[in-house]
């Protein structure tokens, strides 16, 4: 079999001829330009292969650039034809005119080699050639070309690509859950939408997911997959004694002696709950041995701030909706129930770190005694909880949880509207990236995480369409990176960006 027979390439997908010439350049060994045949219009990040001598290798690769030489559009030329009234036709009159050339490059990506009449892809070697055809990537050869899944059970359908005049499904391998992943996009360009795509396929694939909303985008989502809502401080809470000290102490109000005396026996009490937790996924620890301990401790040493600093740590515990006593049943649910979506949006940021770094705690131990089976872990706004240059407790449980957690088979996936504010070291550890439109800013924070696309093709990420995302990962993920056109969801998306003259109209008329 020839190697043009194993790609599927004919005629439908020749687009054109490596070129040479002192103007336009000559192949390389990492780029190659090409004259485009009338009539086609290759698109910029288009994958193509280019044949060369025998039937039994051709190179692939990415266009990224194009330029189009016409001397009757010289400046000069059509100045001079405005001036003198010359009158002369249409400079362009189309492809096919003699003087007007169009020029491809191709950025050199590997090679395709038959080898006991299979094609099998391999790292680039050999010099490209001149005068050879070059075909656009058939639409079914590209998932094949990216090392991607095409059936649909080993692989995530994130989205289409359009090669040509067809489309293509693109499926990220099952191996992106574990290995962390992160959605990155300015407001309003679909970077929630698309988080909502990846539960939806976590749930398809009854992988359990556990999600932190803090806009309310997955509450319609959960009620349509037969999931259960939960909203911090009324059905959701987490026990006082697993969410650190300089946490528990943000939440009581001690004097400077009442808190050298908490302290020392709030760290037993932690101790002994993390101890409980990686033993039998329990951390039920009655208030009443936290008063105990300080009572005993404090008469022990004569202090004088026992009395109250009992007082005040039972008072302000009583009071606190988001602390309980015992493991809660979410836990449960999260075993039970293909989502468990936890409303955040109304605490503030201090509070919401505690609660999903006091989470992110328990979930590390009780997974690791498989209390819990595999599932994913949604953080939406992510850089408010993983802060860039700040290191509490709980962004620190967090920034763990991230780099280990693909080792207790737990997928997180991170998303942020601002990577420049997010922690880096915890963004580059995630190894695949859904990248939408971003601001100059952000973009150069994760540029260097695109791998083989184009510098054009970075540039133009600020103008991205709504729905549309470059998608990068590990080469063990998927081979090379592409823009992909997010599927649609199957699911109603929630909390859509209003039209503010609507919801203007309709609190007028709520007031008449």
């Amino acid at each position: 079999m020839s190697i043009k027979t194993a790609l599927g390439l004919n005629a439908d997908s020749h687009i054109g001829t490596t070129a040479s010439s002192p103007f336009t350049g000559s192949p390389t060994f990492d780029e190659v330009p090409f004259h485009i045949s009338a009539g086609r219009m290759p698109a910029l990040n288009s994958f193509v292969f280019i044949t060369r001598d025998g039937d039994d290798i051709a190179h692939y690769g990415r266009i990224t650039m194009g330029r189009e030489e016409n001397p009757r559009a010289d400046p000069v030329a059509l100045q001079q034809n405005s001036a003198y009234q010359i009158g002369q036709k249409d400079p362009r009159q189309s492809d096919r005119a003699p003087h007007v050339t169009r020029i491809m490059y191709v950025r050199v990506l590997g090679e395709v080699q038959m080898v006991n009449g299979e094609p099998v892809v391999r790292e680039p070697d050999a010099l490209p050639q001149t005068g050879k055809a070059v075909f656009e990537v058939p639409a079914d050869m590209l998932p094949w070309l990216l090392n991607l899944p095409t059936d649909p059970k080993d692989g995530i359908f994130i989205g289409n690509v359009r090669m040509g005049k067809k489309t293509t499904s693109i499926r990220i391998p099952l191996e992106m859950f574990p290995r962390q992943s992160t959605i990155l996009g300015k407001s309003g360009v679909g970077k929630s939408y698309c988080g909502g795509v990846i539960v939806e396929e976590a749930v398809e694939k009854k992988i359990p997911v556990l999600a932190f909303d803090i806009l309310g985008d997955l509450v319609q989502t959960t009620e349509e997959l037969g999931g259960k809502n939960f909203r911090a401080g009324r059905n959701f809470k987490v026990p006082y004694s697993i969410i650190g000290w300089q946490e528990f102490e943000n939440f009581i109000n001690l004097t400077r002696d009442q808190a050298e005396l908490v302290s020392v026996v709030y760290d037993t009490i932690y101790n002994r709950a993390i101890d409980m937790l990686y033993k039998t996924g329990s951390v039920d620890i009655p208030i009443g041995d936290l008063l105990d301990e300080i009572e005993h401790y404090g008469t022990s040493i004569g202090s004088r701030a026992t009395a109250g600093a009992v007082r005040r740590v039972r008072e302000s515990v009583s009071r606190n909706n988001l602390l309980t006593e015992k493991s809660e049943d979410w836990i449960n649910d999260l075993a039970d129930s293909p989502v468990v979506n936890v409303f955040i949006g109304h605490l503030g940021q201090h509070q919401r770190s505690l609660i999903v770094g006091a989470c992110a705690r328990m979930l590390q131990g009780i997974r690791r005694i498989e209390k819990v089976p595999p599932f994913m872990l949604i953080l939406d706004e992510a850089h408010l909880l993983l802060p860039s240059g700040e290191h509490t407790p709980s962004t620190a449980v967090l920034r763990e949880m991230v780099r280990t957690a693909r080792h207790d088979a737990v997928g997180v996936v991170l998303i942020t509207q601002s990577p420049s504010s997010m922690d880096r070291a915890t963004l580059l550890a995630c190894n695949t990236r859904i990248i939408f439109a971003l601001d100059r800013e952000d973009l150069r924070v994760v540029a260097g995480t695109l791998g083989d696309m184009s510098e054009a093709a970075i540039a133009r990420i600020p103008n991205l369409p709504r729905g549309t995302a470059i998608i990068s990962a590990t080469p063990e993920i998927m081979r090379h990176s592409i823009q992909v056109h997010i599927r649609p969801r199957r699911t109603t998306p929630g909390a859509p960006t209003p039209d503010m003259a609507k919801e203007v109209e309709k609190w007028r008329e709520r007031r008449k």
